[in-house]
């Protein structure tokens, strides 16, 4: 049997794949814009609305999202997901120090959480709804934490990723409540989640000693 064939269907699969990738990144970098419109009601936007923003076919956008917007918020998080482990994965090639590795996965983090913006605002209250789809996320940003812990200290990793993981909680829940028109909430803007991001390894380890 002749291997053209093959080498044409395979050119073929892989155009038909990047397409797809390509449309699919469309639709959510135009979801984020919509969400991130304080002129837009979040409630308001379909994929329908999403589509339109994007100039793609409706019925293509339903393709890429056929749940609506629960399919909508899962693509946020695992693009999110991706770009933090492609970015991790190219920081530890250069052979870190373990405590930088950590540092730069928090930080890493915390910039494509405040990138997204309001997105994944309403994304992360659908949070269980999506990991309950099974189609979005698989795997845990703690396990990645815990494995990056190990190195820095085997011994104590599973209480320095735990207390490292209820820190960044506690920051993520503020951020995620901010509000302008709210004393309470107003002071939770993106550069203070960023700041306070950032000084979470050094406050884990002083609860360690």
């Amino acid at each position: 049997m002749s291997i053209e064939p093959l080498k044409k269907q395979d050119g073929r699969l892989l155009r038909a794949q990047r397409t797809y990738d390509d449309v699919h990144k469309r639709l959510i970098e135009s979801a984020v814009e919509l969400f991130n419109n304080p002129l837009i009601s979040p409630d308001k936007i379909s994929v329908s609305q999403v589509a339109k923003h994007a100039g793609v076919s409706v019925a293509t956008a339903y393709n890429h999202f056929p749940e609506n917007k629960l399919d909508i918020y899962g693509s946020l998080f695992q693009l999110g997901f991706k770009d933090v482990a492609d970015e991790l994965r190219a920081f530890l090639e250069t052979s870190p120090e373990p405590s930088s590795a950590i540092v730069m996965f928090l930080d890493t983090i915390a910039n494509k959480v405040v990138e997204l913006g309001n997105a994944i605002r309403f994304a992360w209250f659908e949070v269980r709804d999506i990991q309950a789809s099974g189609k979005w996320i698989q795997g845990e940003p703690y396990d990645v934490l815990k494995s990056l812990c190990k190195n820095y200290d085997p011994e104590s990793a599973d209480d320095l990723a735990d207390d490292i993981f209820q820190l960044f909680n506690g920051c993520t829940f503020l951020w995620l409540r901010y509000d302008p028109s709210y004393p309470v909430w107003s002071k939770y803007t993106d550069e203070w989640y960023v700041e306070n991001i950032n000084k979470i390894f050094e406050k884990a380890t002083r609860i360690q000693k």
